[in-house]
């Protein structure tokens, strides 16, 4: 794609691609592609919807002029909102050692990774691409992350579809300034105008590129699933606000039809008067003429779009109140959220490539700030997403009661995977205070050192130190 070895090349100094190298990387018709499709789901947020063009057509009814209906559905956002809170409506919960755990929640808690999380997920549903930037703050004495928007990322892949660069651009609205922050995995430089105001060293590395596993044109980036919604939002926008206009003009205001002697001007009925007559000569006649709508094709349509919404949407259609839930089974509820379970599979997946890569940097900011943490440690790191869907708990808990009981899963297990708990450690160390040992036949030592089992390689049993 890219060829960032070519000493010849006119955008380069130093064997370093300057910055007119990048203003043409972000025209190419890859991110150019990638914007556009930015850019339509941005405005179709922000109520700028195709049925708006029927307010550019006007018409005289009744000789008035009268304004075509253009009804807007926002229910893309209650999409979007829904698999983001299916996820991480309950904050994720870190497993590992008892030692890993404690640094990275106490870490976590301080840069509010919660809502780092959630806004990484909304975009990555939205656009099907996000990006973090992960760095040490020195005011709060933390780790912190940035989450950059859309509209202003431009990851750079060289021919090998190696991550190499990273762009934020921006124009400023007000004094049409244009920004440049180029990230590259040892420093960060900054445009505005053209000239560059500051150069920093990078501690961490490129911003971590999230993308969905359905990917779009290029394969490096995600497709959003919002394409996929927009069309038919679109034609029920348009198909209701039809059905507006003919409830508007055909049965709350319809045209009145007289048979018979011609009715003039001085005979017409002030509009605000109820319960006049009207005479006419013999043989005329009056009524209303009336559109017959055919309701069953209207409803037929109106129904086959809305599942077609829901399927795509990966929702269930109780949701947006298409269906009424009461007094369902457990095995029910599994199959009514199957299709949102297959999306948030995926989504789960596409952030935890994401989050392991924030540990690496995190790993590296701890190490410049001497913060110890072991191999062991860090390779122990994971993540359990604690699902925001209605479930009997209480027959979880059973399960998991029967399981400890028979030796098939440990204290540490049901805590990690309680709803109830988002910090396992901490909340061992807490009934460790209360004189609730979780490991009675333990010291406390090992509690929080677990020893490497050698077992013997014929019989498979453990072997003694002795």
């Amino acid at each position: 794609m890219f060829n960032y070895n070519n000493k010849k090349n006119r955008f380069f100094h130093r064997n370093e691609p300057g910055l007119d190298y990048f203003k043409s990387v972000i025209g190419s018709s890859e991110h150019t592609f990638r914007q556009g499709q930015v850019n339509s789901i941005h405005t179709h947020l922000l109520r700028n919807h195709d049925v708006l063009r029927r307010k550019n057509l006007t018409y005289t009814f009744k000789g008035k002029t009268f304004e075509p209906a253009a009804i807007i559905l926002q229910g893309m956002k209650t999409v979007i909102n829904f698999h983001t809170a299916y996820l991480l409506g309950n904050p994720v919960s870190i497993t590992g050692t008892p030692k890993a755990v404690e640094l990275m929640n106490t870490y976590y808690r301080k840069g509010l990774y919660s809502k780092i999380d959630w806004q990484i997920l909304n975009e990555l549903i939205t656009y099907g691409n996000a990006f973090e930037y992960v760095y040490w703050d020195e005011n709060t004495k933390s780790i912190k992350s940035k989450v950059f928007r859309n509209q202003d990322s431009y990851p750079i892949y060289n021919e090998n579809l190696e991550y190499s660069y990273f762009v934020e651009y921006w124009k400023n609205k007000t004094d049409n300034t244009e920004h440049f922050v180029i990230y590259s995995p040892t420093k960060i430089d900054t445009y505005v105008n053209g000239k560059r105001i500051s150069s920093k060293t990078n501690l961490t590395g490129l911003p971590i590129h999230y993308s969905c596993m359905e990917k779009s044109y290029y394969d490096q980036f995600g497709d959003s699933m919002v394409l996929d919604l927009i069309p038919i939002q679109d034609k029920i926008e348009w198909l209701m606000s039809k059905l507006d206009d003919a409830i508007t003009t055909l049965s709350l205001n319809p045209i009145g039809v007289c048979t018979g002697a011609k009715v003039t001007e001085s005979d017409m009925v002030d509009s605000n008067i109820s319960g006049a007559v009207l005479n006419l000569e013999e043989g005329g006649e009056f009524k209303y003429a009336n559109a017959e709508m055919d309701y069953e094709n209207i409803k037929f349509e109106l129904n086959q779009l809305y599942q077609q919404f829901n399927l795509v949407a990966a929702i269930p259609s109780s949701i947006l109140g298409q269906n009424n839930i009461a007094n369902v089974s457990e095995n029910s509820m599994s199959m009514v959220y199957q299709l949102t379970e297959n999306r948030g599979k995926q989504n789960m997946n596409s952030l935890l490539d994401g989050f392991r890569q924030r540990w690496e940097y995190m790993r590296r900011l701890f190490n410049t700030k001497h913060i110890p943490i072991s191999d062991k440690d860090f390779d122990s790191l994971n993540v359990t997403f604690n699902i925001n869907k209605p479930v009997d708990t209480k027959q979880d808990f059973e399960n998991m009661k029967i399981q400890y009981e028979i030796g098939a899963l440990s204290k540490r297990t049901i805590m990690e995977r309680s709803p109830y708990t988002t910090d396992s450690a901490q909340e061992m160390q807490r009934l460790e205070e209360e004189g609730k040992p979780i490991f009675p036949n333990k010291t406390k030592k090992e509690t929080t050192e677990e020893k490497e089992v050698v077992t013997d390689e014929d019989t498979n049993n453990p072997v003694s130190d002795d």
